[in-house]
């Protein structure tokens, strides 16, 4: 069974093209969810890595005292 347009249409009723052409539109409708997945982790990851340079950047910078050596 596939869903087009909100009209659903059972296997019994397509053709052979039209079942191989249902079974690409469900790999494809997979495919998009899978890549979806990707671009979610990859903006978290993006993020995090954004995050961590902010928090470097926010740290108080390391002590450069001036020693004066006198004579």
């Amino acid at each position: 069974m596939i869903t087009i347009d909100d009209v659903e249409y059972k296997e019994e009723d397509l053709s052979g093209d039209s079942k191989i052409r249902a079974n690409r539109i469900m790999e494809l409708r997979s495919e998009v969810v899978r890549l979806i997945l990707a671009q979610q982790e990859a903006e978290q990851n993006i993020r995090f890595h954004a995050q961590q340079i902010k928090s470097e950047m926010a740290e108080e910078p390391e002590s450069t005292e001036t020693q004066v050596i006198e004579d």
